[in-house]
């Protein structure tokens, strides 16, 4: 008979199955609560623990009488209570609780018997009920005629992608929530373009008032590319010394309209609270992309949202890629990977049918390093060798190095080290110890200097100052004391995860030799789609094709629950 290592607090946190946080935790409402059950106490660690991965809440069926190792480097296991004894220990806990109501718990435990933390779950009740309202909300009348007329003068072809734009613009006007998802190329900002200016000509038209129209995304890489657009923070306007914003449910934006880009990149917390920042009245527009990666931070709201059937007639998926209309190799790697189809996936990869599609097998680390010496030198030749921080900041977007993790051997603190490494021992391009010429990513917000997590600007030396130079949205440049500066990385590379709402010319992909539970389809298909001309990736094939077949499922209570608020 198999021994396991026993579902307790003490014992898992010894064995670093649990962190730090999550023991504390634990510990903490053990205290306040006077609570000693064992699977109580673990299961509050776990919640922490499985937040920490991505997760809404701790699915109590699923998980009940599985098996899972301790730690990555361990052949340990755990084995998980049955589901009886799980439940019942849990519902006679003061800890826990089957709502948010007085007396407050710091568990929710919901009737399809997953437990949450009750904020995530407040929050989870409070977006389900808005996006709900919106959907039943019967929308201003308008002249649904007219709408087709001018339709038509944009939509002349009869072709069924561009049906498909043509009924995402008409149900946007028509309709007060809408859903579009879609890859690159597949004409969102065509549509949403199109969608405001048919709103707004509607208006003149009729002798209403100019509608008030806000674009917004959570980057400010993303809001770059929408016409008058802005990061969705700078929207709601944080507040001084508290996590709440300006704008909220009690103090709504003025607006008709709202267009949300790139909100697969948005958790549960600030999509809820942007949602109820907007007047229940206006018009939603909410663009992403379903098989892209999730949000660093808890949940996979939007392909949740998605994933509704109540909402398949307020949901659009444009899959055609006008431009490059299923010609390319980025465009068919990408599928190939979505679809799953390792057979495919190593011709593209193999057979060099491709132009805009090059991979170097990482036999061994000397290799490796060669192949990244070669791509490095000539992807950041333009960048390293420009005179100007302006000349510099327009070679930006030309290339960039994407890893899928910080830390490790192919991590980014490693390959933004062999960058520098590489570009300095060049005698053109000069790049010296001190601040000189490098690419840096902001990794914290900072509102007085209109600074952003995520943001992308270089530091440039020049005449003995050392200066930081960003694009803003209205592409004028800010400049800033290198000493100034908030916190930041160096940005020769960046994980996936950060190049989200991002696109460059040519994209180097840098696979881990080793498989872990990070390299998945979706940051595979999300690294592969940032490229607009050239993609490489450099890794071990069997490596790719095994990431390809683990594709992430985050656990909330959204898409069920959703479904039924709607269908009452």
């Amino acid at each position: 008979m198999s021994q396991y290592t026993p579902f307790d607090l003490e014992n898992l946190y010894e064995q670093h199955f649990f962190s730090n946080l999550d023991y504390f935790f634990a510990r903490s409402m053990a205290k306040a609560f006077k609570e000693n059950n064992s699977i109580v106490l673990t299961s509050c660690a776990l919640v922490s623990k499985i937040l920490f991965e991505g997760h809404i809440c701790l699915d109590i069926k699923a998980m009940s009488g599985t098996i899972r190792l301790v730690t990555q480097s361990s052949d340990d296991q755990v084995k998980f209570p049955d589901f009886d004894t799980w439940v019942n220990e849990l519902q006679n806990s003061l800890m826990i609780s089957d709502n948010i109501q007085p007396p407050l718990t710091p568990l929710v435990l919901d009737s399809d018997q997953r437990l949450y933390f009750s904020k995530y779950y407040d929050f989870q009740n409070r977006l389900i009920k808005n996006i709900a309202q919106r959907v039943s909300l019967k929308p201003l009348k308008m002249d649904e005629a007219a709408i087709e007329i001018m339709l038509g003068s944009y939509f002349t072809r009869n072709d069924k992608h561009v049906t498909r734009q043509k009924n995402a613009v008409k149900n946007t006007l028509l309709n007060q929530f809408t859903i579009i998802s879609g890859g690159p190329g597949t004409g969102k900002t065509f549509v949403t373009t199109l969608i405001k200016k048919i709103f707004l000509v509607y208006a003149k038209k009729n002798n209403l008032p100019v509608p008030k129209i806000i674009c917004m995304a959570p980057t400010g890489k993303a809001a770059s590319k929408m016409e008058q657009g802005s990061t969705i923070h700078s929207v709601l306007k944080p507040l001084k010394n508290s996590p709440g914003f300006y704008h909220n449910k009690n103090n709504p934006l003025l607006t008709d309209m709202v267009i949300i880009d790139e909100t697969s990149m948005i958790d549960i917390s600030l999509l809820t609270r942007l949602l109820e920042a907007v007047p229940i009245e206006a018009k939603v527009i909410i663009l992403g992309d379903k098989y892209q990666l999730s949000s660093i931070q808890a949940g996979s709201v939007f392909s949740d949202i998605c994933s509704v059937k109540g909402l398949s007639d307020n949901l659009f998926l444009l899959e055609h890629n006008f431009r490059s209309k299923g010609k390319t190799g980025i465009e068919n790697l990408s599928k190939a990977i979505n679809s799953n189809d390792d057979q495919y996936l190593e011709e593209i990869l193999t057979s060099g049918q491709y132009p805009d599609v090059v991979f170097e097998s990482l036999l061994d680390n000397d290799a490796s390093r060669r192949s990244l010496k070669k791509y490095i030198l000539e992807g950041y030749k333009r960048f390293a060798a420009s005179d100007t921080a302006e000349a510099a900041l327009g070679h930006l977007d030309n290339f960039k190095i994407l890893c899928a993790h910080n830390s490790g051997e192919y991590g980014t603190l490693q390959i933004n080290h062999v960058c520098e490494n590489i570009l300095r021992s060049e005698n053109n391009f000069d790049i010296e110890t001190k601040l000189f010429k490098k690419i840096i990513m902001v990794n914290t917000n900072d509102y007085k200097k209109n600074l952003f997590n995520g943001e992308t600007g270089i530091i440039f030396e020049k005449k003995g100052e050392t200066n930081a130079f960003f694009i803003s949205l209205d592409n004028t440049i800010k400049q800033y004391r290198a000493s100034d500066l908030p916190g930041f990385d160096t940005g020769f590379a960046i994980t996936i995860h950060k190049s989200q709402g991002s696109e460059f010319n040519t994209v180097l992909i840098v696979i881990p030799s080793q498989m872990s539970p990070v390299v998945t389809r979706q940051l595979l298909y999300t690294g592969v789609t940032r490229a607009k001309k050239r993609v490489i990736i450099v890794g071990n094939l069997e490596i790719i094709k095994a990431a390809m077949k683990m594709s992430v499922k985050r656990n909330s209570g959204i898409t069920k629950l959703l479904e039924k608020e709607i269908s009452i």
